[in-house]
């Protein structure tokens, strides 16, 4: 099995050199296009370090077919196989490569590591020896060097990610998107042959050329790396071939020089696009975790509610017995009580309505986040719902010995809401404000038309909110004080659950506070039924 690999990548590695060499090669050896590169790298890439005499036995046999003597096909062997082993070794090792190069630091280290430095070592090794064997004289050391560098570089860029991509990642278009995939295709190929099958014009190369990118960036955009690879691929197939039949901007006096310029800007297309290709991979996989996350956090969401409604009746039961007991004690059912008792009996009622209410909080909190409750809107006239509000407020107030003040009301304000989720609204929004206003202070209410919205304001001069804490008031069980100690009582849900509740109902909260000087806490809602 592995023999069959290391066969089969020395065939592919001879019959891409014998293609690459054909573009006016340097001394016969050194091309400014060089595939085998990419075909080494994407090989140890997937298939591991151990079919490395497969790059060495093409290598040598390559070279051995373009006339080098055995111990200079050797010595190129060596150096176009180093180089393919530092490039995986690097980017496994020190990158974490993907070889789907789904993230940009994919890219940017394949970039790096295997189109700019890596290639410094066969480069270097090949001219080297290929100047010891007396192919290449002094003279053309530079050149030939340059040739070699950027040919592996383009290799690396153009061959390598294809063959990764595709082969981590096998997808196919979907019925849906195919006949994108096809327009695509069709573009890509049809704008390449207008750009580059072109005699050479006055037209500057980069104005001419660069009329690719907008298809590329289609395909980037659209079909992620897979696309943004495979039209780097074919744009630059076809800008060689018609680049050696003598059309396109890239021509020079020479081939050389023609493939040159080229060279520089099939390197700069690949390396922008595998970037974009990249970045669009990391949004498609960021947005597909962020479904994942929201199902998930959806479902959890409905389990709470549903757990906090059954334990809700568990609790409602016992409390309910303990409701029940106390009312036959406050009415001398079972004896007569002394004061003290009497005194017990009204405390356990109190604490049992506490706590009933607290469970009605988390409930209601629950649903409204899980998305669980139901809407039952119409239009209500808002000066009636603070009719209705001011008895329920009554005993509070008596208690602390707050006032209450109602602005006049304008008896046609009408909302579209739900009656029951109004009042809650309001009982909480009224309720926090008598619970953190002192005695003797005053609890403000009002009612205004706003545009299309009416905007019920309750005010207070109790204890304010710091400037600094403005920002968390409609965080779920947000307290101002915490700890053993507090002052206050409440598992910090009320504004919340109102907001909640609002913005169901197609309307909002706006909370303002000074502190020590009061707040204000405005509920708006629609007028009418939003469609």
């Amino acid at each position: 099995m592995l023999l069959g690999k290391i066969a089969t990548i020395a065939v592919l590695y001879v019959l891409a050199a014998r293609a690459g060499l054909q573009l006016d090669a340097i001394s016969g050896f050194a091309t400014l296009v060089w595939p085998p590169t990419g075909i080494a790298l994407a090989a140890l890439l997937l298939g591991g370090f151990a079919l490395w005499p497969g790059v060495f036995l093409g290598a040598v046999v390559a070279n051995i077919l373009t006339g080098a003597p055995l111990l200079i096909a050797g010595g190129i062997g060596i150096g176009n196989t180093l180089e393919a082993l530092l490039a995986a070794y690097a980017l496994t090792r020190l990158a974490k490569f993907h070889p789907a190069i789904d993230r940009v630091r994919d890219a940017i280290g394949l970039i790096i590591l295997s189109a700019l430095l890596s290639p410094l070592v066969s480069a270097t090794i090949g001219v080297m020896t290929l100047q010891f064997g007396g192919i290449v004289p002094r003279g053309q050391v530079a050149e030939a060097w340059r040739a070699w560098w950027l040919g592996d570089a383009i290799g690396a860029l153009l061959v390598a990610p294809p063959l990764l991509v595709w082969t981590a990642r096998p997808v196919f278009a979907s019925t849906r998107r195919l006949l994108e995939a096809i327009l695509l295709a069709a573009s890509v190929i049809v704008t390449s042959l207008l750009i580059f099958s072109a005699p050479n014009v006055a037209t500057p190369a980069f104005n001419q050329a660069y009329l690719i990118f907008p298809v590329m960036i289609w395909a980037a955009v659209r079909f992620g790396q897979h696309g943004a690879v495979s039209t780097s691929l074919v744009v630059s197939v076809i800008a060689v071939w018609a680049t050696a039949t003598g059309n396109g901007p890239f021509l020079h006096n020479t081939l050389h020089g023609s493939l040159f310029a080229l060279q520089i800007f099939a390197g700069v297309t690949a390396s922008t696009f595998l970037v974009l290709g990249a970045a669009t991979a990391e949004r498609e996989r960021a947005v597909r975790e962020l479904r994942i996350a929201h199902g998930i956090a959806a479902t959890a969401n409905q389990a709470k509610a549903e757990f906090l409604a059954v334990m809700s009746h568990e609790l409602r039961t016992p409390l309910n017995a303990i409701a029940g007991y106390a009312e036959l004690l406050e009415l001398g059912i079972p004896g007569a009580l002394n004061s003290d008792q009497k005194d017990a009996v009204v405390r356990i009622h109190r604490n049992e309505q506490h706590l009933l209410n607290l469970i009605d909080d988390v409930l209601t909190f629950a649903r409204a986040e899980a998305g669980a409750s139901s809407l039952n809107t119409r239009q209500l006239t808002v000066c009636n719902e603070l009719d209705a509000l001011e008895p329920l407020l009554e005993p509070q107030l008596r208690q602390k010995r707050l006032e209450l003040k109602r602005e006049p009301c304008d008896t046609k304000l009408e909302v579209c809401a739900d009656p029951t989720k109004l009042r809650q609204i309001l009982a909480n929004i009224a309720g926090n404000a008598i619970k953190f206003t002192p005695a003797g202070g005053s609890i403000y209410i009002s009612a205004i038309s706003r545009g299309d919205d009416v905007l019920i304001s309750v005010a207070d001069t109790g204890i304010g909110v710091p400037s600094d804490k403005l920002s968390q008031i409609f965080e779920p069980f947000f307290q101002l004080n915490r700890g053993m100690t507090r002052e206050y009582s409440g598992v910090g849900l009320g504004l919340a659950i109102a907001r909640d509740l609002a913005r169901e109902m197609g309307g909002d909260i706006f909370f303002g506070s000074e502190l020590g000087r009061g707040s204000v806490v405005s509920l708006a809602l629609p007028v009418r039924q939003l469609q």
